[in-house]
């Protein structure tokens, strides 16, 4: 190999890394979003995301072609996260600067109804099975079709469908029964 065929090769590589980068910052929010919807931490979730990316830089050359990028992506962090799920099965994270906010927020009648709302969308999400809670990420918060749902969890598409659509039921029941649970909030003004 000659000196000018690597630096040739050099110089092909480099223009491919920041290629890569580049999709990278366009993909960075989806992820997140999708590494907050499976783990509920705002920490966890970033680094979750930039373990990914680190991933893929590393072996960028089992991509195919930059039209499955996403799918891609989706897949190395799912088998992340299913790493960290195995390592931390026993700890419990906090987001102590979340905690915080919590109690010096000013108090609205409806910053309270829709607070509550989310809570109890968040906390009826976790309850969900991860085989549930992850596929209802993947296709109502990511937009994947079933077909690459099945292929990021390595699942028959069957049994994606039925996850989502058991998830789907056990999420609005629970939704319902919180609802139920919880105090009736009196209006302040009509």
């Amino acid at each position: 190999m000659t000196l000018t065929t690597k630096v040739a090769n050099l110089f092909s590589e480099t223009k491919k890394r920041r290629q890569l980068n580049a999709l990278f910052e366009k993909k960075y929010r989806n992820l997140y979003r999708l590494a907050y919807a499976w783990c509920h931490q705002a920490l966890q979730a970033e680094d979750l995301v930039q373990e990914t990316f680190l991933k893929a830089l590393e072996s960028n050359k089992e991509l195919d072609s930059l039209e499955h990028l996403d799918a891609w992506l989706a897949k190395i962090m799912h088998n992340k996260f299913l790493d960290i799920m195995r390592f931390n099965r026993r700890w419990q994270l906090a987001d102590e600067t979340e905690i915080d906010n919590f109690y010096m927020q000013e108090c609205s009648e409806t910053k309270l109804i829709e607070q509550q709302t989310s809570e109890c969308l968040c906390k009826a999400m976790a309850r969900l099975s991860f085989e549930q809670r992850e596929a209802i990420a993947l296709v109502d918060l990511q937009g994947f079709s079933y077909q690459q749902i099945s292929e990021i969890t390595e699942t028959p598409i069957g049994t994606v469908m039925s996850r989502i659509s058991r998830g789907r039921e056990n999420l609005a029941k629970m939704m319902q029964q919180m609802e139920k649970g919880k105090s009736k909030v009196v209006p302040l003004r009509r």
